[in-house]
């Protein structure tokens, strides 16, 4: 009987649909392993997928309000209901695989708070030892790894490892089951313009932040530098809290993680909770003027100086370039 489980809302497309599958094969060494595809009608092409991928049994779980329904919070109602009919869950299922990402982790919390399970959430590795499930995880920033041990399930967690491999055809036994909860009402979103004309932190290829040490004059000199260098503004939890920049460009373990090419670090001495916030794979250029700075001990480059001397010059250079 199928231990692990690969739970793909038909809505969320084909990516992560193959997202899904390669997590479970990833982890089915030698075991068996079911998938459940939440829709409103039987999708043939997701059921050929999940068949060469080496599912053993494949559920449709359909539902009529789940057409283009992509809201976790009514996927995992719907979701819930089919796991508790399913008889291969009711068994023993002590892993279920969701797709990678920042909504198939708040997936994986609805789910196992509906189900008394374990949320994991974003693993970087999964592995069996005996019966217990181990779970590994990437935490501040990736500077650190930890690994959870699971002894009882259901687990709930994303997994990314790439694509699936598919096979010929398989003998594959299909079902489908009819739901009936009552989903909750997608949330309706207004719009309102942020006022901000810089790009986001999310996807910068460049970033240029502030920290303690940098003040209003220098801020505008560090937006006009990102600007000009076709980047984006951050900055430090301290200069958030000094009012220098908005919350929604706040990067580090209580705000964004980013992962630029180059993070330009002016005035931020290198903390912990803040280098947290930063990808292992940025080059880091820090000016400071504190030569002991930590933030030295993880720059590619560094400059020791004030921002009021260092920046305009870099600003000239810039422009004459």
């Amino acid at each position: 009987m199928s231990r692990l489980l690969a739970l793909i809302p038909l809505a969320w497309g084909d990516e992560a649909l193959d997202a899904a599958l390669a997590a479970v094969q990833s982890v089915a060494i030698n075991e068996e392993f079911a998938v459940v595809l939440l829709g409103a009608e039987p999708a043939s092409h997701a059921t050929e997928r999940a068949a060469r991928a080496g599912a053993k049994q494949v559920y449709h779980a359909l539902h009529a309000e789940l057409a283009n329904c992509e809201e976790p919070a009514a996927l995992a109602v719907a979701a819930s209901e089919a796991l508790r009919t399913i008889p291969v869950f009711a068994s023993g299922v002590s892993l279920v695989l969701l797709p990678p990402g920042p909504v198939g982790e708040e997936f994986c919390a609805l789910l196992a708070d509906k189900l008394n399970g374990r949320a994991l959430g974003r693993c970087i590795a999964l592995s069996r030892d005996g019966e217990r499930l181990l779970a590994e995880r990437s935490c501040w920033g990736g500077r650190m790894r930890v690994t959870l041990q699971v002894a009882e399930g259901p687990a709930f967690a994303c997994l990314r490892v790439g694509r699936p491999h598919l096979s010929g055809p398989v003998a594959t036994e299909v079902h489908t089951l009819t739901l009936h909860a009552v989903l909750p009402q997608v949330l309706t979103l207004e719009r309102r313009k942020s006022g901000q004309h810089l790009p986001p932190l999310e996807g910068a290829k460049l970033i240029v932040s502030g920290g303690r040490g940098v003040n209003e004059t220098g801020f505008n000199l560090l937006e006009t530098l990102a600007v000009a260098w076709g980047g984006t503004l951050g900055g430090s939890l301290p200069a958030v809290d000094a009012g220098m920049v908005p919350v929604l460009r706040q990067v580090g373990i209580s705000g964004k993680y980013v992962s630029p090419d180059i993070y330009v670090a002016v005035g931020i001495s290198g903390t912990a909770q803040h280098l947290a916030g930063v990808s292992l794979e940025s080059r880091i250029v820090a000016i400071n003027k504190d030569a002991h700075a930590d933030i030295f001990k993880v720059a590619t480059l560094g400059m020791i100086g004030d921002w009021e001397t260092l920046l305009p010059a870099l600003l000239a250079e810039t422009r004459n370039a």
